[in-house]
């Protein structure tokens, strides 16, 4: 289900619909602020190792448990997106890069079923510290040669890992 805003965080006033532009949006009356429906941010990995295999999580958790997706997960509150693509990578697979040391891939909004939508920011990393160690919301974690590669819970990571192929296949 989407979050809703029904009342205004400052003063506790019940928001009403407003003209906001071309759009309508929850507005607070009291303190004469609108309120908006932003995307929900949210980082990738793709990890590379030196035979060129992708590292994918195996979902310990819904949505998809039991399918396989990219290392990730949401932001935190004053996080960047470089210190939640390292903390969700080291929470899932127990691997450690240094945030100076990955590379950014793409940005990119995705529909979101239950979130209206998400800023998806990925990430290249090839270098880390550590074995693979699955955390508590990933069943298995392991390297895959392109041309084997499972089937992949979220069509986002499809695209992703798609976009990286096209980059690493390029002539330019």
């Amino acid at each position: 289900m989407l979050f809703a805003w029904n009342y205004c965080p400052e003063c506790g006033q019940a928001l009403t619909p407003k003209e906001d532009g071309d759009k309508i949006s929850p507005h607070c009356d009291n303190c004469e602020r609108f309120y908006y429906h932003n995307p929900i941010p949210v980082t990738t990995c793709i990890v590379v190792n030196s035979n060129n295999e992708i590292l994918l999580t195996r979902r310990a958790v819904e949505p998809r448990i039991g399918e396989w997706c990219l290392p990730g997960g949401f932001m935190e509150l004053k996080e960047t997106p470089e210190k939640c693509a390292t903390r969700e990578l080291k929470e899932e697979t127990g691997l450690k890069a240094k945030e100076d040391e990955i590379e950014l891939l793409g940005i990119c909004a995705h529909p979101s079923r239950s979130l209206g939508s998400v800023l998806v920011i990925s990430y290249l990393v090839r270098k880390w510290e550590g074995s693979i160690t699955p955390g508590s919301d990933v069943a298995e974690a392991k390297f895959f040669s392109l041309n084997n590669m499972p089937q992949l819970a979220f069509d986002l990571h499809k695209d992703i890992l798609k976009s990286y192929i096209e980059r690493i296949t390029s002539p330019y």
